[in-house]
Order: C-alpha cells, then structure tokens, then sequence
C-alpha cells in the first residue's frame, strides 16, 4: 500500500531544525557517491512551466522524483514520489510546498555550518519572503546570530517581517534604508528574490564573509554581480552540473571570462572534507543554492518513516 502525506502531515512531523541534520546527511551521501541526482527536467510554457527531478539514494535504497506542475493561476501543485529501491513499491505520495521550504532552507543551513566561522553573529539578507524568515530560521539553528539587516522593495512588507522575524527569533530584525547597508558589517549574507539583475554588489563588501545565493535558479535570473564572483576565494554549489543549468549568477561570470566551472566545488564535497578548507579571514565565501531532487528524496524518505512510526497518513491502493 502507498502512503498518502498531506501538507498538515508534513509540517506536525517535520520542521526546518530537524530536516538540517536530513540535509548534512544526504550531501554526504553526494561526497561519498551514493547518492544519484541528474539535472532536473523544465518544461517552459506559455503560461508557467512542468518540471520533474529524479533522484536516488543508493545508501538507502530509495529512489523517487519532485515534480512540479505551474500553470500560471494561483493553484500550484508539487508532489514527492518515493519509491523502494528493493521491491518496486510506490512507498509515498507527499504533498510537498513545506518540504520544499524546509530543505532549502536546511541546505542553507549546512552551508552556513561548513563555510561561515563558528562566531558568526550579524546576518545580512534581501528579500522579506516566507523563503527569506525560513532562511533565517535556519542560520539562527547553527549560528548564535544576534543581529539581521534585511532589504526588500515594498517598505511595509518589509517592516511587518522584521517585527515578525524578530519576535520568533528572539533576535534584532531590522530594515536597511537601502541595498548599500546590508551585508555592512555582516558575516552572512544571503539573497533570496527572483531578480533578473543583480540585487547584491560586489563593491558593497567590506569585510570578508559568506554569501548565500539562495533565490535565482534559472538561467536569466541573476541575485550576485560578476565582481563578487570574482573576487571569491572559495564558490561551492549544491551540486555543479545542476549549476551549469540553472545558475544564471554562476553562468554570466563564466560567459564573462570571470570563473571557470574547475574553480567550483560541490557542497557534498565540502561536508566530507575533499575541497579546500575555507579561510574566513582571506576573502569572501559564495554559496549558490538551486535545491536538489536528492534533498526531496531524503526529507520525503524521512516523512515517510515518521509517517508509519506516528500513524500519520492515509493508505491508498495504486
């Protein structure tokens, strides 16, 4: 029998802090090669697009696909499928918007973990998005921040997420008057809009810290300018080939002559110790994050077995 998980099921069972440990879990799966993640599938159309992402753990014996059908009108659907590798069975069928949330987010936050200094405690962010308060969630899970500066266009949803963010978090949220402000100061910045120009400068750094490209995953969509690239000391991604694809910041610098894809190591590679140790004191550390099927194979593997071990769920006949 398949299990059926709803989005209610999904966000009693699972949260943003207990998908990160899911996340290191799965990019060392990626470091050590037993973990299989081909570029996704996109479909453009007219209105919206369908996308599908297959993946599969070979350490677990579980296997599935992310699909994604948008159309354009309010209602968007995004579904986990999750096989077993061993029998062939449809193991689950998971509602997934909050899963897509929370491993984005704990990717980030895995990130943060292996590339920013332990004492790192002034966050600066654009973008004031159900993404951004889950990226900041989940910094402030692995770092002990104090302080966050946030830039995003409209000033009163702006204003109503620092007030929200910083009663959650039991930390100062506070605007930025302008762009300029925000990574002043900061040892974490993170982008997370849908910009097609770029949001962030590299003449606005000061000091050296780590920059999380979390928002743009299309080609055309760029959040980082080419001198921050280039002055980078160290660029992980998520995984490369995804990047060769879909990471439009990543793409300019490269048709640009700014970078070549040798210079860039995958975060799987980071967290099981195979690329370079960063040096937080030399320059400035970039992280584009695009989201990968593997991370929806494994949060969906661990709803899955929360799922049978709570009772949650409905069984359906296929």
């Amino acid at each position: 029998m398949t299990l059926f998980i709803t989005e209610r099921d999904v966000e009693q069972m699972l949260s943003i802090r207990s998908a990160i440990p899911v996340m290191e879990e799965v990019f060392r799966m990626a470091g050590e090669g037993t973990a299989e993640n081909p570029p996704r599938f996109r479909m453009p159309m007219k209105k919206g697009f369908m996308q599908f992402g297959p993946a599969a753990l070979h350490a677990r014996q579980v296997a599935g696909f992310k699909l994604w059908a948008n159309f354009g009108s309010p209602l968007k659907q995004l579904w986990d499928f999750l096989y077993s590798m061993e029998s062939g069975e449809l193991l689950a069928v998971i509602q997934a918007h909050s899963i897509g949330t929370f491993r984005t987010a704990a990717a980030t936050a895995v990130a943060v973990k292996h590339l920013s200094p332990a004492d790192a405690s002034v966050v600066g962010m654009y973008g004031s998005g159900r993404q951004a308060g889950a990226q900041l969630q989940a910094i402030c899970a692995v770092r002990k921040i104090r302080t966050a500066r946030v830039y995003s266009r409209t000033r009163e949803k702006l204003e109503a997420f620092c007030l929200r963010m910083s009663a959650e978090l039991k930390i100062e949220v506070v605007p930025a008057a302008e762009p300029a402000a925000v990574p002043r100061d900061a040892d974490i910045v993170v982008t997370i809009t849908k910009a097609e120009t770029p949001v962030l400068l590299g003449d606005w750094l000061t000091r050296p810290c780590l920059v999380v490209g979390a928002g743009a995953n299309h080609w055309y969509e760029r959040e980082i300018d080419g001198k921050l690239i280039e002055q980078a000391r160290l660029i992980v991604v998520d995984e490369k080939e995804h990047s060769k694809v879909e990471s439009g910041d990543l793409l300019w610098a490269i048709a640009h002559g700014l970078l070549r894809w040798e210079q860039v190591w995958n975060l799987g590679d980071v967290v099981v110790g195979r690329a370079p140790g960063p040096d937080f004191r030399a320059g400035t550390i970039l992280f584009e994050s695009h989201g990968l099927a593997i991370e929806d194979v494994a949060i969906a593997a661990k709803a899955y077995e929360l799922a049978k071990e709570q009772g949650r769920g409905t069984e359906i006949s296929l």
